[in-house]
């Protein structure tokens, strides 16, 4: 009887109060799926020196006829840019000792083409040395020429076209395989140590045959992709008809501009927007994109982010929204 009596004194009625339509819910609830935002600044090499190696072999008239039709496609991205150039032209004959790694020149006494020019004469100047003829070696020596333009001349015919503060991009286009006397580690090692401990950047661009059945005119391009593979450049084939977009995937990487962004982190697709600061050119209504999932990056189709602006890639980290929607991964 006691203990029902003390039992009957301690209780107490009492209330809940609030919404009972969450009652019993875990708490503290899950937090919500954070949004990953990537901010990818547009930039663009202050200084670059552009080095073109030309093959004038008996088999290259229409090969060169493209480049200097289509040249305007490169330079648009030099011309009234601000960027600090230098263009130049040689050729693959190591025979004639008036070549032999010597920039050509046009109907001036300019060696190469830099910031001076305003773009019409740019083009100009530059279809004028680009038409080396098709009376050249046969025995093609691309490596050899770009190494003396580069070493040898480099502080006599060619002076002042390579600057040590500037980046490089090296430009091959030829037919044949090369028949350098320098061999492609050695090649290698040479343009890797050029701007080693400095932010200045070297690339070597090979336009050839990438395989031996590439086309009838063309033989796959060895001794060249060898060093576009080890040092970075663009591979194109020299069998194309794209001269106008190979140009302007050439001009792009000199410049240093890119339309390609990679993200950090890999995204639920559907979820992807994409906004550009800063370049009042950007319409989101027309300007395309495209997501790679091989790469992780958002591509834009035609459009081209001006220097300096920002790309701000949104979109839903995969592994989080993964792990809101009660899926585990191992």
């Amino acid at each position: 009887m006691t203990t029902l009596l003390l039992l009957l004194a301690c209780q107490q009625d009492y209330e809940l109060y609030g919404d009972k339509a969450n009652a019993g819910s875990y708490n503290p609830p899950d937090p919500p799926v954070k949004e990953q935002v990537d901010a990818i600044t547009q930039v663009t090499i202050p200084a670059v020196d552009v080095l073109w190696v030309i093959d004038n072999s008996c088999s290259m008239m229409e090969e060169q006829t493209a480049l200097r039709d289509n040249f305007d496609d490169f330079m648009k991205y030099f011309t009234d840019s601000g960027l600090d150039y230098h263009v130049g032209v040689v050729s693959t004959d190591m025979d004639n000792r008036n070549e032999r790694g010597k920039l050509i020149l046009d109907n001036g006494a300019d060696r190469f083409i830099d910031s001076t020019y305003d773009r019409g004469d740019a083009v100009s100047s530059f279809r004028q040395r680009a038409a080396l003829g098709t009376n050249g070696s046969s025995d093609e020596r691309g490596k050899d020429a770009a190494y003396t333009a580069l070493t040898t001349e480099k502080d006599r015919t060619n002076a002042g076209f390579y600057r040590d503060d500037a980046s490089l991009s090296i430009i091959t286009i030829s037919d044949e395989i090369d028949y350098s006397q320098v061999t492609t580690t050695e090649f290698v090692n040479f343009l890797t140590g050029l701007k080693a401990g400095t932010n200045n950047v070297v690339t070597y661009s090979s336009i050839v045959g990438l395989t031996n059945n590439d086309c009838s005119t063309a033989e796959r391009g060895t001794g060249y992709l060898e060093v576009t593979r080890q040092v970075g450049g663009i591979e194109w084939s020299i069998c194309t008809t794209d001269w106008a977009g190979l140009l302007e995937e050439l001009g792009l990487q000199a410049a240093g501009l890119k339309r390609e962004f990679y993200l950090s982190l890999a995204p639920v697709e559907d979820s992807i927007t994409v906004k550009v600061k800063g370049d009042d050119t950007y319409d989101p209504g027309s300007d395309t994109w495209t997501y790679d999932p091989a790469r992780n990056s958002v591509k834009f189709d035609a459009y081209i982010p001006a220097p300096l602006s920002v790309v701000e890639v949104t979109y839903l980290p995969l592994a989080t929204a993964a792990e809101d929607a009660g899926e585990v991964t191992e």
